[in-house]
């Protein structure tokens, strides 16, 4: 299991995220734009999460399918659809082999959800699955993280035990809740391994509860990502750094489009 397949994760999901600086500026704006641009033959959110990208494309009225392979993230998404009176097409399964029976003129993978796939394997079955699911000419966009050569050589040094104090937020119950976060790196398999371990606090400021919730990531070159995606059938529109427009550097937003 991964870290997103818990039920504590997905209810706390969007109470941590901000506390550990991963809300990207322009985000929805972003992808809206592309939904605007590529978007009329419907859309594809895959690793929807708690739907921090379906809820607006829905509200756009765009004909969305959410597909996240954690069940408790979709049932957030789901409950937050209801009470918006939205209609999406919820599906449970893996990027790697899901099957559905249409195809998407966008497909997205927001919020780094591509870099949990650990293995090339994965990571060209998901590709070519998508490919499969996408319109001609249809677009793709995705992003993952350009390796740090720094924190890659202290991982490799660190104990699977090596807390480290992420963050601190208020959960979904109102209490004070700490994330420790600890992992090592094989430079061989190029994937960043380990977990998150939760606290829960009482008012006095003492531990009642804990909980580790594993997690892994793997690393992709830029260079390996263009070749991977080149041999399985995409032509590359553009890499951005951000969901500003700027030029790649820490980080490779790809939009990319399906081969005829």
């Amino acid at each position: 299991m991964d870290l997103h397949d818990f039920d504590d994760v997905a209810m706390n999901y969007d109470y941590y995220l901000p506390s550990i600086g991963v809300i990207a500026e322009n985000f929805i704006e972003f992808h809206l734009s592309f939904a605007e641009k590529y978007g009329k033959n419907g859309i594809l959110d895959i690793a929807c999460g708690t739907g921090a990208l379906t809820i607006p494309l829905a509200k756009a009225g765009y004909n969305v399918t959410a597909l996240d392979l954690s069940a408790p993230m979709i049932e957030v998404t789901r409950e937050k659809l209801q009470n918006e009176n939205l209609q999406v097409e919820l599906i449970v399964g893996n990027m790697t082999d899901f099957k559905i029976d249409r195809k998407f003129s966008l497909v997205m993978i927001a919020r780094s959800g591509f870099i949990h796939l650990t293995t090339p394997k994965e990571q060209r079955q998901t590709l070519m699955n998508i490919k499969d699911h996408l319109t001609d000419g249809g677009v793709l966009t995705f992003n993952h993280f350009q390796p740090y050569p720094i924190i890659q050589a202290e991982r490799m040094q660190a104990v699977p035990e090596a807390y480290f104090l992420r963050s601190e937020y208020i959960n979904h119950e109102g209490k004070k809740e700490r994330i420790y976060n600890a992992a090592t790196y094989d430079h061989i398999t190029q994937v960043m391994s380990g977990s998150w371990k939760f606290e829960t606090l009482n008012d006095d400021g003492n531990v009642i509860d804990t909980r580790i919730r594993p997690i892994a990531m793997r690393h992709t070159y830029r260079q390996e990502m263009m070749y991977l995606l080149e041999l399985c059938g995409f032509e590359i529109l553009n890499c951005y750094n951000d969901y500003c427009y700027n030029e790649a550097r820490d980080n490779s937003i790809w939009i990319l489009k399906n081969k005829i």
